[in-house]
Parts: structure tokens; sequence; C-alpha cells
């Protein structure tokens, strides 16, 4: 044995490197521990007020809590000196809006609620733990030991439908109510529904304490909603106010040492809720040092969630959106934040929006749709932002988003009361003047005609799969979304549901689902479980602009093997689609096996179609031909639309399917065409 050469390695192991290999190890168990031990504390906080005293010290004083937080002018609606000239807008320009909101409200004292595409009604008291599927309900079992996709009967259980109710965003509508009509009623219906589910869910025990973004988004809802109880005495009540404010810090305890870290929205929702809890008390001495932190994180997480050309890097239109109102409500907190850079990025994410709507006033189904919202009151059944899209006209003084939204909406008046009603009022409404927008760091195009409802209108997404594992992107790079005289033509099918079933999760995710080429029906990435996506293409875009022409072409990687490549031509005007797809193979061995090239265009599903040998009609208005370099076929496929979380509906699609052997330097050009019939 060469005992130099042992010495000579030994001493290349130093204490440093050691400890440097170590460290890591012993942080991350040592950070567990302290975890488990806070989980174990907060378990267990239901049966005294140990966990106050610990934080606050032992005398507790719940008169000062209450009076902090009902003196608290965070938003205007909760500053009794803006209360008159709010109800007196809101009567004025919002008189069937406030009946709706209180016809709501009863629907909630009767506990009839919509949850996605199911009315249902509870004959007595509401089980917080049903499923809404069959008999099913969640066991009052921990927490992190709950399956949330247990299988039942033939199917899946949809976590999504008890975490939908128990987000509990029907309460600010019992808050509306009273701050209108001074009925005690509502008051007292939200009590008895706070302390209900108080006693039925205790701390980290049971479906409702599984997920962080639930939790805060039911304590963001408890808060918005207690503001407009302040002239209660039911709800202004020691008694009461110190059960509620135990359990609003149990939930904030909870984001504070357990908030996910790499979520992407998750975190932002999150973040969002322990930072409004802390800045609601941030005289106290424990939640300043919160408020500071989480200032800061969520100042952290703009940057790194929005890209420079303002889109959210999930790729996904309703996840933009619903990140966005966190955003929006966490300016509104601090204003000084609009110039700053993180607030060019917001307000570049409000424009993001203001180009992507479409002429029926609707916005593309890019990614997951599961209606998420934060902004409360507010109804997204139709899937029309206006409600975020006015907070950003009002925030940022955008005149064109007081073009799309014509008027100041019921939640503007709330939040911003008398100077936003001034602002709004102030500003000019002014078309927008881009009718072609690239958003080149996402890779999105948007082109349409005009801005009225009966534009014509191209969505074009060469954007890249989202971030990390891309959990809300779908297999749609080249997808097209096409809008004629303001009739829906192509669309994107949508999601349909998270959980309910892997055939139809997997479907409504995949390439043929979206108006794209496939081959041999194979997704652009590897689909790893429910929520992710590994072995993401590359891609490379290129955009020619001559005159009036306009060439978009993208090249990726997607299908092992090949390459495949989407040219679109069109004028700015639309008034005739080119869509040339290229397909080659990337590798230089050539088994000649034969592959399966398909080329999918969904249609909505009021649409007429009428093929005719390699021409489509299009109710009667578009003509739509197809050419290829090789012999193909041209049927119409039933196939899925899903315009909301929970809705599925049959429509049509186009499928143009040939079978080919590849050779070397080999390439199959399929080429379709959209002009309008009388220009034929």
């Amino acid at each position: 044995m060469n005992y130099q050469k042992v010495l000579k390695s030994l001493k290349k192991v130093s204490y440093f490197n050691i400890i440097n290999y170590y460290k890591p190890i012993l942080e991350k168990k040592l950070n567990s521990i302290f975890l488990n031990k806070n989980k174990v504390y907060l378990r267990n906080s239901s049966k005294s007020n140990d966990i106050l005293k610990k934080n606050f010290g032992k005398n507790l004083d719940f008169d000062e809590f209450n009076r902090v937080f009902f003196n608290k002018r965070i938003f205007s609606y909760s500053n009794s000196r803006e209360k008159s000239k709010i109800i007196e807008e809101l009567n004025q320009n919002h008189f069937n809006s406030i009946n709706k909101y209180i016809k709501l409200a009863n629907q909630v004292i009767s506990k009839e609620f919509i949850i996605f595409e199911k009315n249902y009604k509870f004959e007595d008291k509401i089980d917080w733990h049903y499923s809404f599927f069959d008999d099913f309900r969640w066991k009052l079992e921990k927490s992190d030991k709950i399956n949330i996709r247990p299988r039942y009967k033939s199917h899946f259980i949809d976590v999504k439908y008890v975490w939908e109710l128990n987000r509990h965003q029907f309460l600010p509508y019992l808050g509306f109510a009273y701050f209108i009509t001074k009925d005690e009623k509502y008051a007292i219906e939200f009590k008895k529904l706070i302390l209900d589910w108080i006693e039925k869910n205790p701390p980290l025990y049971g479906i409702n304490w599984v997920s962080g973004l639930e939790i805060s988004l039911r304590l963001i809802s408890w808060i918005l909603t207690l503001f407009f109880f302040k002239e209660s005495k039911e709800i202004n009540d020691k008694h009461f106010f110190s059960k509620i404010f135990k359990v609003l810090f149990q939930h904030a305890y909870y984001l504070r040492y357990f908030y996910a870290k790499r979520s992407l929205n998750h975190t932002v929702g999150d973040l969002f809720g322990v930072y409004l809890f802390s800045k609601i008390f941030e005289e106290i001495k424990l939640l300043k040092k919160w408020e500071k932190k989480f200032f800061k994180k969520l100042k952290k997480q703009i940057i790194l969630q929005i890209r420079s050309d303002g889109v959210d890097i999930e790729q996904s239109v309703n996840y933009h959106k619903f990140v966005l109102e966190f955003f929006s409500l966490f300016v509104i907190l601090n204003p000084k934040l609009i110039d700053e850079s993180e607030g060019v990025l917001i307000e570049k994410m409000f424009d993001y929006l203001l180009h992507s709507i479409k002429p029926d006033s609707l916005f593309p189904l890019i990614g997951d749709v599961d209606d998420g919202k934060v902004l409360f009151l507010t109804n997204i059944k139709d899937n029309k932002f206006f409600d975020l899209l006015n907070v950003g006209c009002i925030l940022f003084r955008k005149k064109e988003l007081k073009f799309i939204t014509k008027k100041i909406s019921p939640i503007s008046i709330l939040l911003f009361g008398e100077k936003g009603i001034e602002t709004f009022n102030e500003l000019e409404s002014i078309e927008p003047n881009k009718k072609f927008e690239y958003f080149d760091r996402s890779g999105y195009f948007i082109i349409r005609n005009n801005w009225t409802e009966n534009a014509t209108y191209l969505f074009v997404d060469y954007g890249r799969f989202g971030a990390l594992g891309a959990a809300h992107s779908h297999s749609d790079i080249t997808n097209i979304i096409f809008s004629y005289n303001g009739k829906n033509i192509f669309i994107d099918s949508g999601n349909y549901s998270y959980n309910r079933s892997w055939k139809e999760r997997k479907y409504f995710r995949s390439s043929k689902a979206h108006n794209i080429l496939s081959i041999n029906n194979k997704n652009q990435a590897q689909s790893i479980g429910w929520f992710s996506w590994e072995k993401k293409p590359k891609i490379k875009r290129k955009v020619n602009l001559k005159d009036s022409v306009i060439e978009l072409s993208c090249l990726h990687n997607g299908y092992q093997g090949f390459l495949v490549k989407r040219k679109i031509i069109t004028n700015r005007n639309l008034d005739e689609l080119i869509i040339e797809d290229t397909v080659f193979q990337s590798s230089n061995k050539f088994d000649e096996k034969p592959s399966d090239i398909d080329l999918y265009f969904h249609f909505d599903k009021d649409i007429n179609l009428k093929v005719e040998k390699n021409s489509l009609q299009i109710d009667n208005e578009l003509l739509f031909t197809v050419k290829s370099n090789q012999q193909f076929s041209m049927n119409i496929q039933k196939s899925f639309y899903s315009p909301a979380y929970g809705q599925k509906y049959e429509n049509n699609a186009l499928v143009i399917h040939l079978r080919h052997s590849f050779k070397k330097n080999d390439k199959i050009q399929i080429i379709s065409k959209i002009n309008p019939i009388k220009s034929h």
C-alpha cells in the first residue's frame, strides 16, 4: 500500500469541507424538528389560550385587539367617515348589484351555495367536511395524514369542492348586506357560522387545514367580512372577538411558519394572508415584526413571479389574474409601490389582461382554469375579470381600462372610497391604440382589427411551459385562439377538473385538446402526475413584420426525434389567416417506422361545420382549406370544452391526419388557410 498517496488524499479532506457537507443536512433536520414542534403546538392550541399568552403576554386584552381591528382604516369601507358616500354611490350606480348581493346573503342564511357547477342546499347546519360527491365526507383526522385525492365508488373525489366552500368567500355577502341594511340578522348569521366552523375544525385536523392557500383565503375572507360589521353589537363585541381573534391568529401562525416556499401562486397567497393580518395589527410589537418580514417577502415575489413583459411565470391566464388580485391588494395597502419597479411590473400585468381580452369580453383559457379569486363580491362564472380591471384602472390611472370597464365597480367603490370615485370620474376613457401586441418574454402574440365587440381577434401561444414543474401549463405550444367578427371560432378546451378523473385531467392538458399538431399521440413534454411536467421542450421564435404583413414563426422539439415548426401569416386586419405546420426528423437515425401526424382545430360549440373534400365551411361565413405535400384525411370528431371549473360540454374538432415514414431530408408540410367565403 502506498501510504504517501493515502496521506495526500487525507490532506484534501479539511474540517471546512466536512462542515460544509453536513451543515445543510443538520440545518434541514433541526428545521424539521422545529416545524414539527410548531405543528404539535398549533394542533393543541384550541384547548386553551396558551398560544395567545405565549405570543402576546399573559394579560390578554381583547378589548384592545378589538379596538385596533375596527379602528383600522385599511380599506375605505372600513372607515366610518366614508360609509355614507360609499352607500350613496352604490345606490346611484349599482342598485341592481346591491339587490343581487343581498339576495346572495339571504341564500347563505338559507344554507344555499353554488360550488362550481353544483347548486347545493344544506338542510340544517352546514357540513364543513362534505365532499359534494355522493355521500362522501372527509374524516376529522390529522391534516398531514389526509389523502386529498381518495377514490370513492367509481371515481376520485375532487377536494377543490370542499375547499371552495371553506374559503368562505360567501361571507362578504353577509357583511355587505349588513353594511347596507343594518339588519342584525346578517351579523347573527355570520357569528353563528364562524362559531360553528371553529367548533368543527380544530387546528391541523381535517381537510380544511391541509393547504396553506386555503387557510390564507379563509383568513382573508374573515378579515374582509369583519370590517363590514364595525357598527354591529353582535360582532363588535369582546366575547365574540376573543374567539375569532384567536382563530385568526391560528391561521396567521400557520402561514407564518408553514407558507409554501416554491409553489408560485400558493406562495403569493400564503404570504399575503399572514401579511394582511400582521398589517392590521402592526401596532402590536410581535406583529410589526411579521409585517416587516412578509412585506419584504411579497415584494420579492413580485420580481420573481412576473416576467419583464408583465406576464405571470405560470403561463396561465387564470393564474395570472389570481396572482394579480393579491398583488393589487398589496399595492392598495402600500401605494408607494406604484412608483417603484414592483409597481411597474404590476401595471404591466394589467396591460397583458387588457390586450388579451376577447371581443366577447372573456379571456382565452390558456393553461389551467380553476375560477380562483381573492377580491370579494366578485363573480367570475362568466370569466369576466372586470372587477380586477377596474381596480387596476384606478390604481394606475389607466384610461384604456376605463374604456373596457365603462363604470366604477362596487368593489372599487368599497376599496377606494371617495378618492377612488373621484379618480375614476376624472379619467378620460380612451380606446387602446395598439391592435398588435407581442409579449416577448412569454411568447404571446395578440392581434385584433378593432376594439369593438365585433372584432376579429387572434391569440397566438408561442410560450414555453411554465416555471418549475409547470403545474398549470398545458401541452399547447403554438396553440391559437381565433374569433371572427366577434364570434368565437377556434377555442381552447379549458381544463374541467383537477382531481375527478385522471383520464379527463390528462386529456384537457394534452396536445390533442389544443389547436396544434401532435405526433404519435404524444404531448410536448412528459406528464408527471396530476400537476407536473418534465423534459420541457426548447423553442425558438421569430417575428417578421413587413408593411401590413405579419409572419410569426415558432420551432420546438417537443416530440422526441422531431422538430415542429408553425408559421402564421396574416395582416393587421386579419383578412386572411395562413397556418403553415412543418415536421422534420431531428436525428440522423431514420428507421422509416411510420409516424402518425394529427393536426387539431377545436371549434366553439355553437359553430356549424360542413366538410367538403379538403375544405371546411364555418357557419357559411368562413372557408377553411387544407393542403399538404402528403396524402391526408380530414374529418370532424367530438371533443370537449370546459369554459369554467367543473363544467364540460361536447363540441367539434377538425382532425387532419396523415401517416408517414420519414427518410433523410424528409419533411411534411400542412398549410391551412382561412378566408371569408365572400372573398372567393
